[in-house]
């Protein structure tokens, strides 16, 4: 089974804003070759290229408007698919096409988040070169090319999952990094139009610290989500929240018995965040996980498991306060691969599971990430089992 880059970029997704648009309902499954014109509220699977024969996936999907949609991952090319390299593909309002990306590491590239703003986009990753360590990777898009932007290396190995902008000039960038002894401590850079530079962050876990996911509400109120590893289990998930001065911690729910971390965060509004993730206890397999804060505190929200397998919530775009939508995988216990898993739920309405496309029948099929673009359009990307070699998956609702 075809599932190394489908394994490698699985976790990682970007969050979308809304605190404004009308509560949506719920979803049905059909296809589609492009942009559904009705607005039927269907769960389509829609067409998306592929970068020659072998490994191609998505790891994150934004957009500043219907016709101005940026998805990112990576790919193996024809020439050495023992390397991979970026991988961005376009929706111009009508297709999804393929768009050329630069590379710097000779062994891996990898973009894992994507940000836009009309006229700009901002994708962020790894690569690893020659030395074989993992450095941070950004990419800017000017309106013409993507190209790979300069930025601080506070750490002997790092990488960047997430990114978020407000506008050109303001862009968060969040990861993790380990220094020379082996520790892994949060990581935040910021870009305010010129350059980008390192912010101090909080390291509230003894033996390790991650940030995954973030979302910028406005210039100073900006969430990141992620891990804090302690000297005794279990391992707790990490909020971060930056007032426009300095991060700091933001209680999260946790369990006094299962090990949680949030992935991916989102934002109705400045005092109602959404984040997702996913928990375990060492009994059974891993759980969806969802937190939600009333302005006052974070209080764990129930959300559905369909498998006695693995379940992972991965992305997360919210339409209104009452009104989310998560994106994932669970273990199919027929096929004993993944199927791609889509919960609808709000603050009032219970998280309950959507039909969603599957396009391989016995292989793997992920969903990575989420975004609401616009008033009508709600886009997920990730990757599928093709019959060589995994490829491309982009499902879209409209209503």
């Amino acid at each position: 089974m075809k599932t190394t880059l489908l394994a490698t970029l699985g976790w990682f997704a970007l969050a979308s804003t809304s605190c404004s648009a009308p509560a949506e309902r719920g979803a049905t499954v059909g296809t589609t070759t492009s942009r559904t014109s009705s607005c039927s509220g269907d769960w389509t699977l829609v067409d998306s290229p592929n970068v020659g024969g072998q490994d191609n996936v998505l790891a994150a999907v934004a957009g500043s408007r219907e016709g101005d949609v940026w998805t990112v991952g990576q790919f193996a090319p024809d020439s050495n698919p023992n390397i991979t390299l970026t991988l961005a593909l376009h929706f111009d309002g009508g297709a999804w096409s393929i768009v050329p990306t630069p590379n710097v590491g000779g062994h891996a590239n990898a973009l894992l988040a994507v940000s836009a703003q009309p006229g700009a986009a901002w994708a962020v990753g790894y690569d690893i070169g020659s030395q074989f360590l993992s450095e941070t990777l950004i990419e800017a898009w000017d309106g013409q090319n993507w190209s790979i932007v300069a930025h601080p290396h506070p750490f002997d190995q790092e990488n960047l999952y997430g990114v978020a902008s407000t506008s050109q000039s303001d862009v968060w960038a969040v990861g993790s990094g380990r220094d020379g002894e082996g520790s892994f401590h949060t990581l935040a850079l910021h870009f305010d139009g010129k350059k980008w530079s390192v912010v101090p962050t909080v390291d509230p876990g003894t033996e390790g610290n991650v940030l995954y996911g973030v979302v910028a509400v406005r210039p100073d109120d900006v969430w990141a989500v992620g891990q804090k590893i302690g000297e005794q289990g279990p391992d707790q998930s990490l909020i971060e929240h930056w007032d426009g001065s300095s991060w700091s911690e933001v209680p999260a729910a946790q369990d006094s018995v299962a090990s949680t971390q949030l992935i991916a965060v989102a934002a109705a509004c400045h005092d109602n965040i959404r984040a997702v993730g996913d928990t375990q206890d060492g009994v059974v397999s891993l759980r969806t996980f969802a937190q939600a804060s009333d302005g006052e505190e974070f209080s764990q929200k129930n959300t559905a498991n369909p498998s006695t397998g693995d379940n992972r919530l991965e992305g997360i775009a919210v339409v209104s306060e009452d009104q989310a939508w998560a994106v994932g995988n669970f273990l199919d216990p027929v096929t004993g691969g993944q199927d791609t898993l889509i919960l609808s739920g709000g603050e009032h309405s219970p998280w309950r599971q959507v039909p969603s496309p599957n396009p391989s029948s016995d292989g793997d099929n992920q969903l990575a990430s989420i975004a609401k673009v616009g008033r009508h359009d709600l886009w997920a990307v990730g990757g599928f089992d093709g019959p060589d070699a995994a490829q491309t998956l982009i499902v879209h609702r409209c209503q």
